[in-house]
């Protein structure tokens, strides 16, 4: 049976984290349509849908050519994490999908999309936190109109003084701000995941608290049945949270909630094969070497580990 809201995931290379995001993803929505838009170093997942990111890059092409760098991220990292709202909408628009959930390529999913989704439709978008695209429902009118947004803001004069402006009071620019600010639009309608609804909702990030309880440098979760939940601190109630985000290194430490209820010798032999995963490993190195090569990135690393993250 053909499900309503179809699930979009852009992500380039084969990373070690992305296979138990995948079967995550597809363990709790077992009919839904996944597509993996992606290079061909990921087109070995049998149980979702792979799709050719070069058949989708027109529009990226276009933004791409007028795209200014602001951001401590590496170029590349963050001119992608904008092109993959205009390849998203030109698959969309080829493919004649009205709805879809966009999700990113780190996040553990524990839920059935249409289940939750399916009843915010009418809304023009979702954000966690009016911040988060990182399970972002939209409709292709409201993905046309955001992608505008972006471009006009790097195309035409006036508009890119106000990204400028946006540089100097952040420190950076990059897509979860223009979501922030396309959300303050007049008429457009976000709902907020992030808000607890009928004893639920979305992690913003592992590592920001957003009113739960902490363990060390991540939020705290209860397992009930196999479902992840957190306390929250006004009320010390244990609310379901929908999907994890596991932003940045948190990535590595994926193993300790995939193999939890595993018997203790599989689990044992599971964590070893975790951690001497030869693309594991590399992703360490290549962090590291970005961290070194990089003095603002050296002084966020710094920043993050002896003050701790953002509270939001």
């Amino acid at each position: 049976m053909k499900t309503k809201i179809p699930i979009i995931i852009v992500h380039t290379g084969d990373s070690f984290y992305l296979e138990p995001v995948l079967r995550q993803i597809r363990k709790f929505n077992p009919d839904s349509q996944i597509y993996l838009i992606s290079d061909e170093s990921t087109n070995h997942y049998d149980f979702i849908e792979h799709v050719n990111v070069s058949d989708y890059y027109s529009l990226a092409e276009q933004f791409k050519q007028i795209y200014v760098h602001m951001s401590i991220n590496p170029y590349n990292y963050e001119l992608f994490c904008f092109l993959r709202w205009f390849i998203i909408l030109d698959f969309v628009t080829k493919q004649c999908i009205n709805h879809f959930l966009c999700m990113d390529s780190d996040v553990m999913l524990y839920c059935s999309v249409d289940k939750v989704f399916e009843k915010l439709t009418d809304y023009d978008m979702t954000m966690c936190l009016f911040e988060g695209p990182q399970y972002s429902l939209f409709s292709k009118d409201s993905l046309q109109q955001f992608c505008d947004y972006i471009f006009s803001h790097y195309a035409e004069k006036e508009k890119f003084e106000e990204v400028k402006k946006w540089n100097v009071a952040h420190g950076g620019v990059s897509d979860m701000r223009f979501f922030t600010y396309f959300s303050q639009l007049p008429g457009v309608r976000v709902y907020n995941t992030g808000q607890i609804a009928d004893g639920a909702c979305f992690d913003f990030n592992m590592k920001i608290p957003q009113g739960f309880e902490m363990q060390g440098r991540v939020k705290k979760i209860y397992w009930k049945n196999g479902l992840p939940y957190a306390k929250e601190m006004k009320s010390q109630e244990l609310i379901r949270l929908n999907a994890l985000h596991f932003q940045g290194g948190i990535k590595h430490q994926l193993n300790k909630y995939l193999y939890r209820d595993l018997p203790v010798f599989e689990c044992i032999g599971k964590n070893i094969l975790w951690f001497i995963n030869p693309k594991r490993l590399k992703s360490r190195f290549y962090e590291l070497k970005k961290i070194l090569s990089n003095k603002d990135i050296f002084v966020y690393f710094i920043r993050m580990k002896v003050i701790g993250p953002i509270k939001k």
